[in-house]
Formats: structure tokens, C-alpha cells, sequence
């Protein structure tokens, strides 16, 4: 296997014998110069073929043991449902899963409703939900609410490759567009479409529309939040409405407060880390 490319001192794109680029992680494999070969395999504890290089960069920012999880937490579930599953399955659940534990230390709990009907339409997808909460629990010693195995089932979903005759009433590609257009005015500063940032802002719009495919809206408790984050975060509030009139203008959708405060949290994540000022 040859090493081609560093991306941190353990992870590194290698290309195999065939020829064909995959991202490795192995103890030290990112140390030598690159290019060069790997002769001992053994090093390599798990590799991924067909990784957006977007999300290179959440190997920077995410500690490995939640990646470790992750791993295990796809192929349990791979093993479970019946659909293939993204190939960026893993680095997208990895960014899912550490922003629940962000969230869950600053005390911000964001809950889904419809559980029953989520248990009964997307029952496989529930049971890994519930799976990955005690792994996180067993490897990594933090508790997420029971309720988040709704919210990782709901991920998994969204990373399901879908048929070919699955036909929307809309072109979500379309409206990510479009609600990015509305962030760039309302910030007044251009967003790099090729960064992973916005690889992860496209990630979790695509999950918001999948609770509005299941009618599956999000809930919570966090009406002080909301509060607070209006007044700390003007702009970003500003802009979750122009988007929430958008939705209602072309989806007959209004998304309520909490989606509301979803996207203010998503739209001043992506926009700090694109170095844009409040």
C-alpha cells in the first residue's frame, strides 16, 4: 500500500494495490515522508474508499475514539439494514455524534417526537440508534439521551442510498442552494462550496429535510435557549427567518421554533468556521 498523503499523524490517503484511493487510519502511518510504502500492513486498523475529501478535515477537529465508535456503530449496522449506506457514512455520524456530546455539555437537548411511528417505519434503523448509544456509553463514557438514538437512526436514514424511482415533490439540491444564498446576503461574504464546512452544512440540511419527508419534526425544551440565542445571535436569527419564509414561500413548510433554533445553530456553526463576524 502506498502512502500518499498526510492527514494527521495517524490517518493518511493511501492508494492500494489496484491502484484505487482510500483513506487509512493506522497508528504513526502519517509520519514518514510521502509518498512512500507501507510494508506492514498490520499497522492499518481500518480503511474507507470513496470519502469525500471534504471531510478530510473532520479528522482534525474529531477525536479518534469517536471515529473508533463510529466504525463499529456502521458495521453493526451494516449488518442490520438492508440498503447501502453513503460511503461518507462514518465521517458524517462521527460529526453527528460529537456534536451531540457538544451539545449535551453546554446543557442544550434537542428532542424528536414520533417515536412510536420512527419504532415502527424505520425499526432497524432504531435498534442501531440504540446499539450506538451504549457503545458511546460502554467505549466512550458519555451518556447521551435515550432519545438521540431517534436522531442517529434519522442520520442513518439519511445516508441510506436511496432507489432510483424515489421521486421528491421538490430538488433538494435546489433548495440547498437557494438557502445558501440567503446566508451568503445575509452575511454579506461568499461560502466556499468545496470546503467541508459546508459539506457538513449540506449533511444536516439534508437531515432536516428527512424529518420533514417523515413529518417527523424536531421538539425541545430549550425555549430559554432560543431566547438567548436571538439576542446574542441577531444575525444568525435573521437569517433562520428569511430561510423559514423561504420554506414556506416554496415547500408550504414552516418550520417551527425549534427548527428555527436547529438552523440558527447550524448557520452561525458553518459561518464562524468560514470566519465570518456577528
Amino acid at each position: 500500500m502506498k502512502v500518499i498523503k498526510k492527514i494527521n499523524n495517524n490517518v493518511a490517503v493511501c492508494l492500494d494495490n489496484n491502484e484505487h484511493e482510500l483513506i487509512a487510519f493506522g497508528k504513526g502511518i502519517g509520519f514518514p515522508a510521502m509518498p512512500y510504502e507501507l510494508l506492514d500492513l498490520s499497522l492499518i486498523t481500518r480503511t474507507y474508499y470513496g470519502v469525500d475529501p471534504n471531510y478530510f478535515g473532520l479528522v482534525q477537529e474529531i477525536d479518534e475514539s469517536i471515529f473508533e465508535v463510529c466504525a463499529v456503530i456502521i458495521d453493526y449496522a451494516r449488518n442490520c439494514i438492508e440498503s447501502n449506506l453513503n460511503p461518507n457514512v462514518v465521517f458524517t455520524l462521527a460529526d453527528h455524534i460529537n456534536f451531540a456530546i457538544e451539545r449535551i455539555r453546554k446543557g442544550i437537548e434537542i428532542k424528536l417526537p414520533l417515536y412510536y411511528e420512527l419504532s415502527h417505519l424505520y425499526e432497524k434503523e432504531v435498534a442501531v440508534g440504540k446499539f450506538a448509544l451504549k457503545e458511546i456509553r460502554r467505549r466512550l463514557h458519555v451518556y447521551l439521551a435515550e432519545t438521540e438514538a431517534y436522531s442517529i437512526a434519522l442520520h442513518l436514514i439519511n445516508a441510506e442510498e436511496q432507489p432510483v424511482n424515489t421521486v421528491l415533490d421538490y430538488d433538494s439540491d435546489k433548495v440547498i442552494d437557494k438557502v445558501t444564498k440567503i446566508i451568503e446576503a445575509c452575511y454579506d461574504m461568499p461560502i466556499r462550496r468545496d470546503s467541508f464546512n459546508y459539506s457538513r452544512f449540506v449533511s444536516h440540511m439534508q437531515y432536516l429535510f428527512k424529518r420533514k419527508e417523515s413529518n417527523s419534526s424536531i421538539t425541545s425544551e430549550n425555549s430559554r435557549l432560543f431566547q438567548s440565542m436571538k439576542e446574542e445571535y441577531p444575525m444568525s436569527y435573521a437569517c433562520a427567518l428569511d430561510i423559514q419564509k423561504y420554506f414556506e414561500d416554496t415547500l408550504s413548510w414552516h418550520p417551527s421554533d425549534e427548527e428555527v433554533l436547529y438552523l440558527m445553530l447550524h448557520i452561525n456553526r458553518l459561518c464562524a468556521r468560514e470566519d465570518c463576524n456577528q
